[in-house]
């Protein structure tokens, strides 16, 4: 299971884990908080006012690429999570639990990863939902790797300001993580398909960069074991 709070976060942080589970037969299921709405870049193309639907059609398109069948929406607005009183958020997340009774959870760590409040608040969601239950749930929260970082996602964020909220993304040495998973060239393709199937949020990015460069950027993922 991955909990995320944006269309698009599951693409970016664990397309790779969650394609390749699915490859092995195992259930996956995807949760998202928000559609969105506030994620805009250019109105031009997609309008503010049709962005909530234009995000929810583009994360059923990714997740159709990565073979992901189950998925729930919370249903709350984009950029206000933290105003979500956090029991009411932890008993739909317990309610969805509870029903698919998962092994793991992938989501974000106290840092947001980016820094943004809403991943801030999801990671403290899981963390007071899985705290509350009787099964032993192993919870994972997204790190990047100093080699990564430097390589790839600090010219993108140079350049497209991606950790717009936090100087530096949390970083692991990739030895000290509990996932590290370099992911093979096919689960790679998938990856970069389902993130070019959100070009209202992608489109600056393969611009930008060639898809070469987004590949090798994003063919690692690696997470650390919630305390």
């Amino acid at each position: 299971m991955s909990v995320w709070a944006h269309p698009d976060d599951e693409s970016f942080l664990a397309a790779g884990v969650l394609a390749a589970a699915v490859r092995n037969g195992q259930s996956v299921i995807c949760v998202t908080a928000t559609r969105g709405e506030e994620g805009f870049q250019n109105t031009d193309k997609w309008p503010a006012d049709k962005l909530s639907d234009i995000r929810t059609a583009e994360l059923e398109a990714a997740l159709k690429i990565l073979g992901i069948h189950e998925h729930h929406w919370l249903n709350y607005r984009d950029g206000r999570c933290c105003d979500v009183p956090i029991q009411n958020a932890a008993n739909k997340l317990h309610a969805i639990i509870k029903r698919v009774q998962p092994d793991s959870i992938l989501t974000f760590g106290p840092d947001g990863w980016t820094g943004h409040e809403d991943h801030k608040t999801i990671y403290k969601w899981v963390h007071e939902v899985v705290r509350g239950t009787d099964k032993d749930i192993s919870t994972y929260s997204v790190v990047g790797t100093p080699q990564q970082y430097h390589k790839y996602l600090k010219p993108a964020d140079e350049a497209l300001n991606i950790f717009f909220n936090i100087d530096i993304p949390p970083l692991t040495r990739a030895k000290d993580c509990d996932i590290c998973f370099e992911l093979p060239e096919d689960i790679c393709r998938i990856k970069c398909d389902a993130l070019a199937a959100a070009p209202s949020q992608t489109e600056a990015l393969f611009k930008k960069f060639d898809r070469d460069f987004v590949r090798q950027a994003f063919a690692v993922e690696t997470f650390v074991r919630s305390k």
